[in-house]
């Protein structure tokens, strides 16, 4: 998902003239710890029908989406409290007239939504506890399979991803990662009813979560009766994710509305039948969370020994180079590569392996936090550069084997 909520599982040219090979570069270190992703398949709904706007999604019937996950067995309680319950869909109902959509209809729409046991266990922690593993989380994303279909969805849509480079300045690498990282390339996209999961959220948020996540919940259920509504789609009809997110890219219902874009030219947006729309709703969305063009994600700077103290955990960089090489940090010369970057914010992030109790750091540039703008994790942003700097390797090696295998004329 994207600044939408997530629930954690973590240039080519210009003034960084090393390009995106400059992603693979950072400083690196091991210590003990310190203390411490549908639009397609949606029916018309006449009752709630509106004249399309332009740019609305607006999209035909769904293959087959994978089966919805098993749920974990460990208790969920009932809803909080009916009466409370009860109130809170009446306040929405209002809310949504308001917003100028039908209140009979509105109501009518909840009460055809089924309260999903599976998604309330879902969004609970671990019934037992778990340790945190960057190499184990790095693993699931960058394996061959996935670097494999990567290449390939690179190749299929290099006309649409080299659009969007040119017009958003992020790299065509990243943008694939971020759809093979949340949906591998649109082979699982979510077989939950949007409505369900919405509704069960909103409105009977499991009582031992870690925080009552349910106003944010509502917000994104008003979003997606709003979108049916513009597109002309059936909520009754509309699947994704357990959180409510949609398409290749994962979008909850409030940035789609925000940050899709129509990247084919068709007159609508489609994030689930067509790549094009995602590859650009993609870069669209990081470049309005921050990403800056020609900049890398992480910078080849030399870390003092231990560099836990540098770290504060946050999702903006507050530390400047200045800061870094009074810590005792240092940047090896780069051919090529300006030094610009000395000017720019810079943070200190930590990837930590509790099953060795060793700890990774890398150096981030600003491009680092416009991924975390997409999901809020130090692992996700940083599994996403990595994998789009394999991308980078195998489309480079191809291309050379493609030159070599080329007839010269004599």
């Amino acid at each position: 998902m994207n600044s939408t909520l997530r629930f954690p599982t973590g240039a080519r040219s210009g003034p960084i003239a090393a390009g995106l090979a400059a992603l693979a570069l950072w400083g690196c270190a091991s210590h003990p710890p310190p203390a411490a992703a549908p639009m397609q398949g949606i029916p018309a709904a006449p009752d709630m029908q509106a004249a399309p706007r332009a740019g609305a999604p607006v999209a035909p019937p769904a293959a087959p989406a994978p089966a919805a996950p098993v749920a974990v067995p460990i208790p969920v309680p009932a809803p909080s409290s009916p009466l409370s319950a009860v109130e809170a869909r009446r306040a929405f109902v209002a809310d949504m007239a308001g917003r100028g959509l039908d209140a009979a209809r509105v109501g009518s729409l909840l009460d055809q939504a089924k309260y999903s046991e599976t998604v309330a266990r879902l969004v609970l922690p671990p019934s037992s506890p778990t340790v945190r593993s960057w190499p184990r989380y790095r693993a699931r994303f960058i394996e061959s399979r996935r670097i494999k279909e990567g290449v390939a969805f690179q190749e299929e849509h290099a006309q649409d991803l080299a659009r969007a480079e040119t017009r958003y300045g992020v790299p065509a690498s990243i943008i694939v990662s971020v759809i093979g990282v949340e949906t591998f390339y649109g082979r699982v996209t979510g077989n939950f009813r949007i409505i369900d999961a919405l509704t069960t959220l909103a409105f009977n948020y499991p009582a031992q979560a870690r925080s009552d996540r349910s106003a944010f919940f509502r917000e994104q259920l008003a979003q997606f009766l709003i979108w049916c509504q513009e597109a002309g789609a059936d909520p009754l009809a509309v699947k994704g994710s357990y959180a409510g997110a949609m398409g290749l890219p994962q979008f909850m219902p409030g940035s789609l509305r925000q940050f899709a874009v129509d990247g084919d030219g068709d007159g609508r947006i489609d994030l689930l039948a067509s790549p094009a729309d995602a590859i650009a709703s993609v870069a669209h969305f990081l470049v309005e969370h921050g990403w800056q063009r020609d900049q890398p994600v992480f910078l080849p700077v030399r870390l003092p020994g231990d560099p836990a103290a540098l770290v504060d955990g946050g999702l903006k960089p507050t530390l400047n180079w200045t800061q870094l090489q009074a810590a005792g940090a240092r940047a090896p010369k780069v051919a090529g590569m300006s030094e610009a970057w000395m000017e720019w914010p810079l943070a200190v992030i930590d990837l930590y392996d509790g099953a060795t109790g060793t700890t990774e750091y890398r150096v981030a540039a600003p491009n680092f936090f416009a991924l975390t703008e997409y999901n809020r994790s130090y692992f996700y942003a940083t599994s996403v550069t990595d994998l789009a700097v394999e991308l980078e390797r195998r489309n480079k090696v191809a291309s050379r084997v493609s030159q070599l295998n080329t007839p010269v004329d004599k």
